[in-house]
């Protein structure tokens, strides 16, 4: 995008890309994964089948034994979403994966950002370093992930100066710094 919009004669830094992003932050990696599973718990498996059958031309996997492997479904996914299909079938395959394990993991999908506040900080910083994205929008499956990461994540992006500790305005213009743009329609 920021390459298109100097090949058009703009700035690069005119345009600030923000991802919405899920986070897990946990005292470890453990509190994390303890997390991760009381969320994914609360989908029920009838309602997780279905939003994986989805994926697959909404396939009913329910005439499959929830606790054998992954079933062999042929080229079923080919013509919907074939990129995640393709990568659903081959996660399976490889982790040896039940039919309710695939089903509960597509339901409520790892956060990328997971772990310590140290960690959740670090998956951020690469992701901003890379020019990835120059901002995110924090999201989680708890009451209290925004919170975790307010109190636990933001000191550690403000150590290491990522992460700023007051705002130039009071306009979102203003906080980043945008130019006020030319209206083409004026005089």
């Amino acid at each position: 995008m920021k390459n298109q919009l100097e090949g058009q004669g703009r700035e690069a830094d005119s345009l600030h890309i923000f991802q919405g992003v899920s986070v897990i932050v946990g005292t470890d990696a453990e509190d994390a994964e303890r997390q991760y599973q009381t969320t994914a718990a609360l989908v029920s498996i009838s309602d997780a089948l279905n939003y994986l059958g989805r994926y697959f031309e909404h396939h009913d996997f329910s005439q499959y034994p929830l606790d054998e492997p992954f079933p062999d479904i042929g080229d079923l996914g080919q013509n919907s979403f074939r990129s995640t299909t393709d990568e659903i079938k081959r996660n399976a395959r490889e982790r040896g994966l039940t039919l309710r394990q695939v089903a509960l993991e597509a339901a409520s999908p790892r956060p990328r950002f997971s772990g310590s506040p140290e960690q959740v900080a670090d998956g951020l910083q690469q992701w901003f370093d890379e020019r990835a994205a120059d901002g995110f929008i924090i999201q989680g499956g708890t009451p209290d992930t925004f919170p975790r990461f307010v109190d636990q994540v933001v000191p550690v992006l403000q150590a290491r100066g990522l992460f700023r500790t007051e705002y130039p305005g009071i306009t979102l213009r203003e906080s980043f710094d945008l130019a006020q743009p030319e209206n083409r329609y004026g005089k």
